[in-house]
């Protein structure tokens, strides 16, 4: 089945390959996003009205739109998370199948996306997506949610339209601020690429839309690869981009444990790093119901892209960080 489809958020890493995806299969495709760019109807959600060209009978509508930063103040998340979810309303019809793209990390240090306390998620983008699957489901079910873990670049070539995420960490590598990644060796990194997220959706929305709420998590489970693996799959394929240029090879910054870091008077990406450290510290694998292939070779490729469309950062002269 193919029809019209809505995705809003369609500028960003999912939407972008979404859309992209869905016209190739043939839907009726219209993308929205807060800034008007690559042929997307320009709305920000909840500030502004919908457009008069949203406002029809859509047969799917994927709610991509969300701001990932993991440092927002809870007001901030509540209005770049919470908000565009209540704002649906103007677009959405009793026959629309509404997928609803949240995170592998909603269900916050409970496993469950139902606390409405901050404090039982590791930081406000967590929150603020378990309140928007709320909101979600009191307002549009039954629809269909998809979590997926953190977002890569494509398989066959790496691409993505937005570096965040793991790409915040190659960043402080070429920027030479990382001095060490702090969490165990042995943690599970789960990645899936963007276009497995595409897929997966639209598989979603050529069937029949659910009878009741349903979830779908994406990514490897205990097939994950490690911090170490990660680290060092990572930084050996931006090397390969170096020494193809005659460059010397980027050294690994040490992985080291939770209580072991260094002192507050670190660089500035201290902070970030601090709030990442829990990521690095899960040992349990994520539940899993959409089990992607193996992601090893997709990261190379996504590392790589990164290091030629980054040359300032992926090609620079690394000076050692100092502790102090």
């Amino acid at each position: 089945m193919t029809g019209s489809m809505l995705v809003t958020g369609a500028s960003g890493v999912i939407g972008r390959e979404l859309v992209q995806q869905a016209t190739e299969q043939g839907w009726e495709v219209v993308g929205c996003a807060s800034t008007a760019a690559d042929g997307t109807v320009p709305w920000v959600m909840g500030v502004q009205p919908a457009p008069q060209e949203l406002r029809r009978g859509w047969d799917v509508i994927v709610h991509v739109a969300a701001r990932p930063r993991l440092d927002m103040a809870l007001e901030q998340a509540e209005a770049a998370n919470v908000v565009p979810v209540l704002a649906l309303t103007e677009v959405f019809a009793p026959q629309t199948h509404l997928i609803h793209v949240s995170t592998a990390f909603a269900t916050g240090r409970c496993g469950t996306v139902d606390s409405s306390d901050p404090r039982d998620y590791r930081n406000s983008y967590e929150w603020s997506k378990a309140w928007s699957e709320r909101v979600a489901v009191e307002r549009y079910a039954p629809l269909t949610i998809v979590r997926p873990c953190l977002v890569i670049g494509r398989r066959r070539d790496g691409a993505v339209a937005r570096f965040t995420g793991l790409y915040e960490f190659v960043y402080g590598f070429g920027m030479g601020m990382v001095p060490e990644l702090v969490g165990f060796p042995w943690a599970l990194v789960d990645l899936v690429s963007v276009c497995d997220v595409a897929d997966c959706i639209l598989r979603l929305a050529a069937g029949a839309a659910p009878g009741s709420t349903r979830v779908e998590s994406l990514g490897r489970g205990a097939g994950a690869m490690t911090v170490q693996v990660v680290a060092e799959r990572a930084i050996g394929a931006i090397n390969g981009v170096r020494v193809g240029k005659g460059l010397p090879p980027m050294a690994l910054p040490p992985i080291v444990a939770p209580g072991g870091c260094a002192p507050a008077s670190a660089p500035p990406t201290r902070k970030l790093m601090d709030t990442l450290m829990e990521y690095l510290s899960i040992v349990d694998p994520l539940p899993v119901t959409w089990l992607v292939k193996p992601m090893e070779d997709c990261l190379d490729q996504a590392m790589g892209w990164w290091a030629v469309r980054r040359p300032e950062l992926a090609l620079q002269a690394v000076a050692p960080w100092e502790r102090r």
